[in-house]
């Protein structure tokens, strides 16, 4: 299965050039000129690989990736940038970077990061047993029924993921909030209650506890 990968940068050229590189050894890739669009799009489909350019117009590439990261998106990043200077660096790690490579650079090299990445973030936690049907493949993001893809959509998901995360503990609202939206969009309880509806369907009515007025625990 191809994995995804976002690209956000704003030189066109570049851009297209990446893209046209990554697409030939079997990667897809969605190209993002503002870190806003990509924000958006970041909570909409699933990602593998984030690589990310740090100088762009209003949000800069650190503002993003520190977003996501605080809305505990862990999907690996690595910045592209032509900074060279060790505050730039610092500054890049702390925002949750997992690699940095400088322009310019060699695409094979960009290659080898990115292969590399992708290994050693998915190979440990590819896949969580739920139960003796249940399974969920995180490296593909699907959920599987006795061995068969399960429709799931990707806030289904990004909710099933939280709750194995927190599996018997109780995920709040808040939570929730942070995990299935970006953080300028107004999240109603009712917004919430349809993805935790959805998986009670697939699961059982009982498979999750509603905790009033905080949150709910998965408790099959």
């Amino acid at each position: 299965m191809k994995s995804n990968l976002l690209v956000l940068e704003d030189d066109e050229l570049l851009a297209e050039t990446l893209k046209d590189f990554l697409e030939t050894i079997e990667f897809k890739v969605d190209i993002f000129k503002s870190a806003e669009d990509a924000l958006e799009a970041c909570y909409e489909k699933n990602y593998d690989l984030y690589l990310l350019d740090i100088n762009l117009p209003k949000m800069s590439g650190f503002d993003f990736l520190k977003m996501l990261r605080e809305g505990d998106d862990e999907t690996p990043a690595i910045y592209i940038t032509s900074a060279n200077d060790t505050i730039s660096l610092k500054k890049g790690f702390g925002a949750g970077a997992d690699d940095y490579i400088k322009k310019p650079f060699d695409l094979e090299e960009l290659e080898c990061r990115i292969k590399a990445l992708l290994n050693r973030v998915y190979h440990l936690k590819d896949k969580i047993i739920i139960d003796k049907s249940f399974e969920l493949d995180l490296r593909q993001k699907l959920l599987k029924k006795d061995g068969k893809p399960c429709p799931l959509n990707f806030k289904d998901f990004k909710l099933l993921s939280l709750f194995m995360e927190n599996r018997g503990s109780i995920v709040t609202k808040e939570m929730i909030s942070k995990k299935l939206w970006n953080p300028s969009q107004e999240i109603s309880e009712n917004a919430i209650r349809v993805y935790v509806t959805n998986l009670k369907n697939i699961f059982g009515k009982e498979s999750i506890e509603n905790i009033r007025g905080i949150g709910y625990k998965f408790v099959k």
